[in-house]
């Protein structure tokens, strides 16, 4: 009997940020399916990302005879399959896929001017990287979303412009944004903005959840409680524990200091446990072998640890997964600044930046007190993150200097 060999689509990953989505006011997932594909024909997201495989990933999407090819919303990876005996099955691969196999992804910035615009914290960053992958994850995620849920809310905590919190992280049907720093509960102040998904609003965007700790090749580990030795275990992603050599360094609090040389690039646990379980701590981390450090990197198993997120389904048909990383555009106070304004003349209300819509009837007073209407919208190239560097400010401002 002949063989039917065909390419099809492996997985693929669609990478929507709300700033070239939007249009103004109105979010991209409310459109008319006409306005939908109005917007599509304009959107690249090379504008703003490059993406390319990793060095390891190269070689396995060689070894495995696999396309990659990016697409002006994201990429798809594709691969040779033999048509499966039974019709009303999907494709089987031509060449086996490893069991364990994990492609990944480099995202490197291209438009400097993303965080900006882009709903993700402006501090915390540094030795940090945002990772978005098909495994399950502690926040929990929601097919088809490469993004951990964001927290709920917690009492004492500030929150700044744009942290998202959600309702619930079982089953989340709602959304809520900060429009100012705030310590107030979401569901009792005006403080915040909420997004249901009853109206078909998504409930997941890249956030704080998404970052972790950056390694190469060494990682310092500090105990916090004096006179102690925990014992170390250093596991995978998906739970496999691997060898890694440790030195302690001598003082009243030990710092111990693991060799990860030895292993592959990808996220681990860190576990440190006393003899008696007194004493108790997990951190996780991703080591990078690379010397360039990207924005944001994506791992994608074949077999995920949650099963609708795998590639592949248990008799080794092709699945066709499409993922989504979704990114919020950033909402920020409108301030005008000339003769005529004065520091009253700033919007009420955090106004969201896009690149196409001009948002029509802002209006602010005057330096009199005077209602100035029809006032124009602010480029992208600077904000002025003032709640974050003055105490007594609890506002992110764009500035329109009017002469």
């Amino acid at each position: 009997m002949a063989i039917t060999v065909t390419y099809t689509i492996l997985f693929e990953v669609k990478i929507l940020h709300h700033y070239l989505l939007n249009n103004g006011l109105k979010n991209f997932t409310s459109m008319s399916a006409a306005e939908q594909a109005e917007l599509m024909l304009l959107y690249d997201i090379s504008d703003i990302f490059q993406i390319t495989p990793s060095v390891q990933t190269q070689k396995d999407l060689t070894r495995h005879q696999c396309l990659f090819k990016q697409t002006a919303t994201g990429f798809l990876v594709g691969l040779k399959t033999e048509k499966a005996m039974d019709p009303s099955q999907p494709d089987i691969p031509f060449h086996s896929l490893d069991n364990d196999l994990i492609f990944t992804f480099n995202i490197h910035i291209k438009d400097y001017n993303l965080l900006n615009y882009t709903a993700l914290p402006l501090t915390g960053n540094t030795g940090q990287v945002y990772l978005f992958s098909n495994l399950a994850t502690t926040p929990g995620k929601l097919f088809p979303s490469l993004c951990s849920l964001p927290g709920t809310f917690s009492p004492g905590r500030t929150y700044m412009p744009g942290d998202t919190l959600i309702d619930n992280p079982a089953a989340p049907t709602r959304l809520f944004t900060a429009k100012v720093k705030t310590t107030a509960a979401p569901t009792s102040s005006s403080d915040w903005l909420a997004e249901q998904q009853s109206n078909g609003l998504p409930m997941s965007y890249a956030n704080a959840h998404d970052r972790y700790r950056l390694v190469r090749q060494r990682l310092l580990y500090t105990v916090t409680t004096a006179d102690l030795e925990p014992d170390i275990v250093v596991q995978t992603a998906t739970g496999t524990t691997v060898d890694v050599r440790t030195d302690v360094l001598p003082g009243e609090f030990r710092t111990i200091q693991l060799d990860l040389r030895g292993l592959p690039e990808g996220l681990y646990q860190l576990r440190a446990e006393s003899a008696d379980q007194s004493y108790q701590d997990q951190q996780s981390f991703y080591l990078l072998h690379g010397q360039e450090t990207p924005f944001a990197i994506l791992q994608l198993a074949v077999h995920s640890n949650s099963a609708a997120y795998n590639m592949l389904n248990p008799q080794g048909h092709v699945l066709n997964p499409v993922y989504e990383l979704r990114l919020k555009n950033r909402a920020t106070h409108w301030r005008y600044i000339g003769k005529s304004f004065n520091a009253s003349s700033v919007t009420a209300d955090p106004m969201p930046l896009t690149r196409f819509g001009f948002i029509d009837n802002i209006s602010v007073p005057d330096s009199n007190g005077v209602q100035v209407d029809d006032l124009p919208n602010p480029e992208v190239t600077m904000i002025r993150a003032e709640a974050l560097t003055v105490e007594t400010e609890n506002k992110f401002y764009s500035e329109i200097h009017i002469h």
